[in-house]
């Protein structure tokens, strides 16, 4: 890598490396914002219907087994809802997750294969030098025998 073109294009290749990440680093996190303000807002708003649902229930029940019921029927409808929304929230982060390995990995893929292609280049590079070094040292093997044959006579 004697070639200062070639510095500047690696240089370049991986600023643009750099690049890509911190795209798709920050449209995750913009995916991520809108998704937990959209779950947010739909978790708030179902809550508070069923909370009105209980007020609703509470003026209308029995005595203390009615109040005692209506409870019961909110707290299971509490823990349902806080398990779904952790259910809806652990399938979307383990999509987030699949989504930023799967693009991890190709991007690692091509900078792997443009570093492959690189290092191909330079040893072909250095296949082609030698060969030159290989015809020039013939020639001067040439040289030297002629230059002898000549002193000789």
């Amino acid at each position: 890598m004697n070639n200062p073109s070639e510095h500047d294009q690696t240089v370049s290749q991986l600023g643009q490396s750099l690049t890509q990440t911190a795209e798709s680093a920050t449209a995750l996190v913009e995916e991520m914002t809108l998704f937990a303000k959209d779950e947010s807002l739909r978790f708030v708003n179902l809550r508070l219907e069923r909370n009105g649902a209980a007020l609703d229930r509470l003026q209308n029940c029995q005595g203390i087994p009615g109040l005692i019921g209506v409870q019961q029927e909110w707290l299971r409808d509490l823990l349902q809802d806080y398990t779904g929304q952790s259910m809806r929230v652990i399938a979307a982060m383990r999509g987030l997750t699949k989504n930023m390995m799967e693009s991890a990995a190709e991007n690692a893929s091509d900078n792997f294969e443009r570093m492959r292609n690189q290092a191909q280049d330079a040893m072909d590079r250095g296949g082609e030098v030698l060969q030159k070094a290989g015809e020039q040292m013939g020639h001067m093997a040439q040289d030297a025998n002629n230059l002898m044959q000549e002193t000789q006579h």
